[in-house]
């Protein structure tokens, strides 16, 4: 009987183990958030975080996105050299105007990465980061806005 056991177990969690890793290996590979410099374009979402929007194929539409919550924004005149004295741990990003600047301090690694596989503007994957480490396995699976990796059960 023990045995029996034993066997039904195994074959339980190997039948749990393919489930997961099928889904599991079914999303897109994440990779490293390219160079800032090499992005198409940086706002905020509606929450406050900062966005860096990233065009991976070269195809001029956005596929891949990395946010970050903002620590602090402010104007000031100081040159972002003084600034980024002022914050050396961190991001410094800003927007000049007239006389002087909007600054946004923001971490140097994202929170999120966002992938939006058919370049429609709705994400279809977001990767939460919660060490704000850069991609190195430790990112989970967050939310599928788009649903195009949402399980749907039938009649709802």
């Amino acid at each position: 009987m023990k045995r029996l056991n034993k066997i039904l177990l195994t074959g339980i969690l190997a039948v749990i183990f393919v489930l997961a890793s099928s889904f599991a290996w079914s999303l897109p590979y994440l990779v490293e958030e390219p160079l800032l410099t090499k992005g198409m374009s940086w706002d905020l979402t509606a929450n406050g975080m900062l966005y860096f929007e990233f065009d991976r194929d070269n195809d001029g539409k956005g596929d891949f996105y990395t946010l970050r919550v903002v620590e602090r924004s402010f104007f000031s005149a100081e040159t972002p050299t003084e600034v980024r004295r002022d914050f050396p741990m961190k991001l410094v990003i800003f927007s000049q105007y007239t006389a002087d600047r909007y600054y946004y301090i923001v971490d140097p690694k994202p929170l999120f990465y966002a992938i939006d596989l058919n370049e429609d503007g709705v994400w279809d994957l977001i990767y939460k980061d919660v060490a704000a480490d850069g991609v190195n396995g430790n990112e989970g699976f967050y939310a599928s806005p788009s649903g195009m990796f949402t399980p749907r059960i039938e009649g709802f």
